[in-house]
């Protein structure tokens, strides 16, 4: 029997759970979706998300989690018979993820050793822009490095993590303020600050159902991994402070993402609704024309590899933790089998951005990729759906008011909005997935 981890403090149960949600979610995808949803419109809508849906099912997770002592498999066969299925779902998703997150990791990493000993950063950025062909194992490669790192970082369990996140933030932080002060200092950078907070046209319906998924990417809900990290928590650790903490650095993670980038991205004639490619393509092209180019694009991609390689360790926790609570593997047993078998199922993916392969280009009657087809359904569809689901057994199986006397289990702790938060969990929250769910397909 495997004997449970422990977070060894509050302090760094916040890093951890803050430096896996503060990840390429924020750097990657939240720039390129609010760029293409409206900028300021798209940014409203999604804060109004993080304190209506984000903070209170992430409060929902970390108490199924501290309560079951499991992970997700587990946890919700513990809380309802017959449930298990949910918590299986729960360990595809950040497996699935894993598939193309590792894909954004690697791009990082090759980028920033270009920038530091080589010149094939424009090489490596027209690869990905779809106008250059380095065939199959170059990429491939760099995918697998970059799984080897995560590897390592997930070797030494929950207190490893705890030491990799506590030297991460404040790098993280650091880097990202000298980013913002450089892009502030652009001729024309006031236009990107305005598209971030003052833009009144481009706004859709559509941003709504994105603006969500974005929240459920990028706190990593139904994803498993805070349900997970949410098992090593002990009882000294207050949860609804902790759901908070964890939700609103999330946010001024996006919100300070957006001004590194925005401001740059119109201080050099770019478009802001340039897509994936937004942080992969467009920058670099500005690195390479703009002063101090090469220096700001090593900072700029360290920074991501930072971000990346925290979140991939999280996401394959969630992964790793299954299989030892469930199949009583060891932890090394876990690690490399688990990795290898990401290395294997993230070649597709990989293929499909590779030109002259059997995967490339856009899926049959779509205007999408194998990897944009695979986010798209798992950020839009399948962890919104998990979350439902959450809310569905919290709110009507092992009841709400079970759930706060796991949250007030704290010495000394009384939830005071707990009544707001059993009405968020029972209706608001179910309710408000399941019209942002079915406006998709309207």
């Amino acid at each position: 029997m495997n004997e449970r981890e422990n977070w060894k403090s509050s302090a760094g149960f916040i890093m951890a759970a803050a430096s896996s949600a503060v990840g390429v979610g924020n750097l990657w995808r939240f720039p390129y979706v609010m760029g293409s949803n409206g900028g300021s419109w798209f940014l409203i809508i999604y804060v109004i998300f993080i304190f209506l849906l984000g903070a209170p099912l992430l409060l929902g997770e970390f108490a199924i989690g501290r309560h079951t002592q499991l992970s997700p498999v587990g946890a919700y066969a513990k809380l309802q018979k017959g449930s298990g299925f949910i918590g299986a779902a729960a360990v595809i998703v950040p497996f699935l993820i894993m598939t193309y997150f590792c894909i954004i990791g690697a791009w990082a990493l090759k980028y920033m050793f270009s920038y530091i000993f080589t010149s094939e950063a424009l090489e490596f950025h027209a690869y990905i822009s779809g106008t250059l062909s380095l065939g199959a194992f170059q990429p491939i490669l760099w995918n697998t490095l970059f799984l080897v790192l995560t590897c390592l970082g997930c070797l030494f369990g929950a207190a490893g993590i705890e030491k990799i996140s506590k030297l991460a933030a404040p790098l993280f932080l650091i880097l990202l303020v000298l980013i913002i002060i450089r892009s502030l200092t652009l001729p024309g950078a006031g236009a990107g600050l305005k598209f971030m907070f003052a833009n009144t046209d481009g706004f859709s319906i559509k941003a709504i159902p994105v603006a969500m998924g974005q929240v459920f990417f990028s706190l990593g809900l139904a994803s498993g991994v805070m349900l997970t990290y949410g098992s090593y928590l002990k009882k000294d650790i207050k949860l609804p402070g902790s759901a908070v903490i964890v939700a609103g650095l999330d946010t001024a993670a996006a919100v300070l993402a957006g001004v590194a980038i925005f401001p740059a991205v119109f201080a050099m004639g770019s478009e802001p609704d340039a897509g994936t490619g937004l942080a992969f393509v467009t920058l670099p092209n500005m690195f390479e024309v703009m002063p101090l180019g090469r220096a700001v694009g090593t900072l700029f991609f360290l920074f991501v590899t930072i971000a990346a390689l925290t979140s991939s360790i999280s996401l394959s926790e969630a992964c790793i933790a299954f299989t030892i609570d469930e199949w009583k593997w060891s932890r090394k047993r876990s690690v490399i089998t688990i990795c290898a078998v990401l290395c294997v199922l993230s070649v597709p993916n990989s293929l499909s951005l590779t030109e002259g392969t059997i995967l490339s280009g856009n899926l049959p009657g779509l205007h999408v990729n194998l990897m944009e087809a695979v986010d798209y359904l798992v950020s839009n569809i399948f962890m919104p759906l998990g979350g439902l689901l959450m809310c569905i057994i919290i709110g009507w199986f092992w009841k709400p008011e079970k759930a706060v006397e796991e949250i007030e289990s704290t010495p000394n702790y009384t939830f005071k909005l707990k009544k707001a938060w059993c009405f968020i969990m029972r209706f608001l929250a179910p309710i408000l997935i399941v019209v942002v769910i079915i406006s998709q397909f309207t």
